[in-house]
């Protein structure tokens, strides 16, 4: 009986110290004016709407990414992070999407409202990279993509996706 309180004890205090740790970092990404991301391995279409079906993907997608989306000015900025360990030296294309945009519009490098860079991770797998763009009449948030080019193929061989849209 002993044994199980001290484990709850435990517990509740591990628990205690990561909330208050995510809640230390979501209010610095907020006192410096930004908004804490957190990318999925999900693809999304150009209009941020989610696409159900997609070609196999040449292996696992195991990356963690997370972004931090600031307004300065009239700029949109996102500074990208992502942790792939199992592709070490990797290159990533880094995309910022302006949103909303009609379903038809295409959201690639050198489309309007969007901004696109690279991110090379090093020997550990870790990577950091910025990305802005300047904020277009009417935009309401930004989201960001970060994908691995497929050399076999058009579809890209990893992907990952903000969970929403950051307001700007």
């Amino acid at each position: 009986m002993r044994t199980a309180a001290r484990v709850a004890t435990c517990s509740a205090a591990i628990a205690l110290m990561v909330c208050s740790a995510t809640t230390s970092e979501m209010a610095t990404a907020a006192a410096e004016g930004g908004t804490r991301l957190t990318m999925d391995n999900k693809l999304r279409r150009c209009d941020f709407s989610l696409v159900s079906t997609y070609t196999m993907l040449p292996g696992p997608a195991l990356a963690t990414g997370t972004a931090i989306v600031r307004r300065a000015g009239s700029q949109a900025i996102a500074e990208v992070h992502l942790v792939d360990a199992p592709e070490p030296g990797a290159h990533f294309d880094v995309g910022l999407i302006e949103e909303p945009r009609p379903a038809s519009a295409t959201c690639g490098p050198g489309d309007p409202g969007t901004s696109f860079t690279g991110l090379d991770t090093d020997a550990a797998g870790s990577g950091t990279t910025t990305v802005q763009d300047t904020i277009r009449p009417g935009t309401t948030g930004v989201w960001v993509i970060v994908e691995r080019p497929n050399g076999h193929s058009q579809n890209p061989a990893e992907f990952y996706t903000s969970e929403f849209l950051a307001p700007v």
